[in-house]
C-alpha cells in the first residue's frame, strides 16, 4: 500500500501517481535471468489491473511458482500476455506489439525482454 504525505500552507490541488515496483529493475535485458519471482510480480500486477478494470482474475496454470524450484514455461508468459491483453481490450486500447509474438513451448528461450515489455505494458495501464 503506497502512501504519501504532503503539507501546505495554503489550498492546493496535489496529484499523487503511485506504481508498482519490480524485482530487479530495471532489467538488464543481456544478463537478468527470467525468475520465478518475476512471473508472480507479474501475475499480481496484472491481476489488480484486471480486478480495477471489472475483469475476474485469471486462472493461472501452475498458480504458485516456487523460485528455484518450478520450472519456467511458454504457458507462463503466454498467460501472462493473454490476461493483460484482455485488460487492453476491456479499456478499448491497442494491444501491446511484443518484439517476440511467437512462443512456442521446447523451442523459445525465456528472455529478459518478454519480461522488461510485459512490465512496459502493465505500466502504461497504472
Amino acid at each position: 500500500a503506497a502512501s504519501c504525505s504532503v503539507t501546505m500552507s495554503a489550498a492546493r490541488s496535489v496529484t499523487a501517481t503511485f506504481s508498482g515496483s519490480f524485482t530487479d529493475d530495471p532489467l538488464l535485458v543481456q544478463t537478468t535471468m527470467v525468475k520465478a519471482e518475476h512471473i508472480t510480480e507479474l501475475r499480481s500486477a496484472i491481476n489488480s489491473l484486471r480486478t480495477l478494470n471489472g475483469l475476474s482474475a485469471f486462472p493461472w496454470t501452475d498458480p504458485i511458482l516456487t523460485p528455484g524450484m518450478t520450472p519456467l514455461k511458454a504457458v507462463h508468459i503466454l498467460e501472462l500476455r493473454f490476461a493483460l491483453n484482455q485488460v487492453y481490450q476491456a479499456l478499448g486500447r491497442p494491444l501491446p506489439i511484443y518484439t517476440d509474438p511467437t512462443i512456442v513451448a521446447g523451442q523459445t528461450i525465456f528472455k529478459a525482454s518478454h519480461i522488461a515489455e510485459l512490465r512496459i505494458a502493465v505500466r502504461a495501464l497504472q
